[in-house]
């Protein structure tokens, strides 16, 4: 039989193979954080275990203080040059990460090797604040059985199988617990809600100049996914209104926010934004209600399709007819919106002269051909813009998402009479300042046209369906004029993945995205179903929140309650006895096994006891096997028979032995027990 050294030794050194098991859990804890921190961390890691593993072959010296403060001091100065700064979240996880791969160099024990474990189990949880995908899950999940395998070799058990079996065992005791509280405890928001700068989903900004909207064309990210409670707009009707812009300096449109325009106007904030669950300023009935799964965005922008009208929150409803959270989303997040699908029916508080607005002695062309369209409609708004329309609808006007660059002072002048090729922002700033230039309020409108449908119904908006148009004030009301509708209305029946696909600048930016195979047909049903199975996921266990929470427990409470009701006296005491009967039977097996397992245990304590009548009982918090250890010593000729029951009771404690094993070590226990009273030094 063999005599391995005491289990939970905490001086013991650790081996090689400890050490590289170790440096794996590292390594699959490094892949969670890999596409969000610095690529040199990389290196910091390499360079710990290099060097661990040299002076394990004794080629180097332990790290001293000054290596390892040297080391700390670096990873800082490092952070601190790529992040401007140690308090951000990128910051902050960089600095986990440094503690995390530096503390190798001081491993040196099996105390120590626990102490990473713990640490790679907190850096394995910080990688959620990244990313909650259930691609992310999954590897979270194989790095922390491989954590937890670790643990089990460092706390005794055989390393390999063993190891794993009872990894794999652990996790799938825990699971019930687990699956409990994700049902019944409620989510603590603060701690999700790390601030994460500078970090925007949609890609749009508060301010647009022409040209801009086309750079989106080149990404494939993920702007927000929508699922419709019943009726879905046609392709013509998915406009998803984000802000407007009002403000226009000859080359750009800016956004006032509702203090800036209430200030500018004199008039109380309140005309301009109010916190509601329902609009203060529409009060139409909604045509669609969608589901909108929201990607963390550092603005408060939220989708709606066209007018929102209410929501199942409390947000923010400007008078242009924009939503806002009440604060930045931090991670995904679901929101229920009703709106109108159309423009705002109500004035804007900034006033007609407002939408009017625009730069003195400016596009002197436009001007003139402006004055001559509105005589020949006879000063008809509709007719002029009509005209304006079809003009647009005519070469030599082009759609492309590779315009010629604009830098001249008369913009809309060198666009509508030289290069005449541009994207959706061309045409809506044109449009709406040659709607200004003849008195009719104008704004442009930005936001997203369009989405993929997926076959289980939801839709997912991306960058490339970035789209600006533009709403004019006619008759009482808002409406929509998209003059991107005349120059390629393939754009809006068919949407941006149909018309752009073709185009080189089309996904530029994402030259492995799974998009650039949606022509062959097994690639592209692999895709959806990925993307169906995650938003399953996002919606179904990261959406799960306070109010679904309640609406199960609720459901679950109710069941019950009918099932309670509906329970004969008979069926309830056979319910009664069957429920005893288990507990009897759990009972009777538990006994069993305490008195198997806590034979031993009780024997070693007895002699506990009787050590301590004769002055060496245990110290406080000390466990049998280090109490022993520690009188050994001075126990003359019972120090072997000491040691030996210290190892022996651990072992039988703790380890995973085989029939004859636990036999032998009983029995030796037994003699060893009966020596240490037999040899135990007589007092004089």
């Amino acid at each position: 039989m063999s005599t391995p050294s005491a289990l939970l030794a905490d001086g013991r050194s650790l081996s090689a193979p400890l050490l590289v098991q170790l440096f794996i859990g590292q390594c699959l804890v490094l892949a969670l954080h890999l596409p969000f921190m610095p690529p040199w961390l990389l290196g910091v890691a390499l360079a710990a275990a290099g060097w661990r593993f040299l002076q394990l072959r004794r080629r180097l010296p332990r790290a001293g203080v000054v290596l390892r403060l040297t080391a700390v001091v670096g990873v800082l100065a490092g952070l601190w040059l790529q992040y401007g700064g140690l308090m951000g979240m990128q910051a902050l996880m960089g600095v986990l990460l440094g503690i995390y791969l530096l503390k190798l160099l001081e491993t040196h024990d099996r105390r120590d090797g626990r102490v990473v474990v713990i640490i790679g189990f907190v850096t394995l949880t910080a990688a959620f604040l990244h990313d909650q995908s259930l691609l992310m899950s999954a590897a979270a999940l194989l790095a922390a059985a491989w954590l937890l395998q670790t643990l089990v070799v460092l706390a005794g058990g055989r390393a390999g199988r063993d190891a794993w079996r009872e990894a794999l065992w652990l996790l799938t005791l825990s699971a019930p617990l687990m699956v409990l509280l994700f049902v019944v405890v409620p989510r603590i928001g603060p701690l999700w809600s790390l601030p994460q700068a500078d970090q925007a989903s949609t890609g749009l900004s508060d301010e647009i100049a022409p040209g801009d909207i086309a750079q989106l064309s080149r990404s494939d990210a993920r702007a927000f996914r929508a699922r419709f409670d019943g009726a879905e707009p046609p392709p013509d009707e998915r406009y998803w209104r984000v802000y407007t812009l009002s403000q226009f300096d000859g080359e750009r449109w800016t956004r006032l926010r509702p203090e800036q325009h209430a200030a500018s106007a004199g008039q109380p904030v309140s005309r301009f934004v109010q916190e509601a669950e329902r609009s203060p300023f529409d009060d139409r009935p909604p045509r669609y209600v969608a589901e909108l799964l929201l990607e963390p965005d550092s603005r408060p922008w939220r989708p709606s399709l066209g007018t929102p009208l209410a929501s199942d929150a409390r947000q923010r409803y400007l008078a242009d007819g924009t939503l806002e959270g009440l604060v930045p989303l931090s991670s995904r997040g679901l929101l229920q919106v009703a709106s109108s699908a159309r423009a705002p029916s109500y004035p804007d508080p900034a006033g007609p002269a407002w939408h009017r607005l625009l730069p003195q002695d400016a596009n002197p062309r436009s001007r003139d051909l402006a004055e001559r369209l509105w005589r020949e409609a006879e000063g008809d708004p509709r007719r002029y813009l009509a005209a304006l329309m079809a003009r647009f609808g005519e070469a030599p006007f082009r759609y492309t998402l590779s315009p010629p660059l604009l830098r001249g002072p008369d913009r809309i002048d060198d666009f509508l009479f030289d290069t005449r090729a541009g994207y959706c922002t061309h045409y809506a700033s044109a449009a709406a300042v040659m709607a200004r230039m003849v008195g009719i309020p104008a704004r442009v409108v930005v936001g997203f046209q369009g989405g993929e449908r997926h076959p289980d119904g939801h839709f997912t908006i991306r960058d490339y369906d970035a789209h600006a148009w533009i709403e004019v004030w006619l008759d009482g009301a808002w409406e929509r004029l998209d003059p991107t509708a005349a120059i390629a209305p393939e754009r809006i029946e068919q949407g941006a993945e149909a018309f752009l696909g073709d185009s080189e600048d089309f996904l530029a930016d994402a030259p492995f995205s799974p998009l650039r195979l949606r022509e062959l047909g097994w690639a592209n049903r692999l895709r959806l179903g990925v993307e169906r199975t995650e938003y399953r996921w996002q919606r179904g266990v990261i959406g799960y929140q306070r109010e679904r929470r309640e609406a199960l427990l609720a459901g679950l409470t109710e069941r019950i309650a009918s099932l309670w009701s509906r329970l004969t006296p008979g069926d309830a005491l056979r319910l009664a006895a069957v429920a005893a009967g288990m507990v009897l039977l759990w009972w009777v097996r538990r006994s069993w096994h305490w008195r198997r397992a806590g034979g031993e245990g009780a024997r070693v304590r007895r002699l506990q006891a009787w050590l301590e009548r004769r002055g060496a009982g245990p110290q406080g918090g000390e466990s049998p096997a280090t109490h022993l250890r520690r009188i050994a010593p001075a126990a003359g000729p019972a120090q072997a028979a000491l040691e030996g029951v210290a190892q022996d009771i651990e072992r039988l404690l703790y380890a995973p032995l085989s029939a004859r094993e636990r036999h032998l070590r009983r029995r030796r226990l037994a003699r060893q027990l009966a020596e240490i009273k037999r040899r135990w030094p007589r007092r004089r």
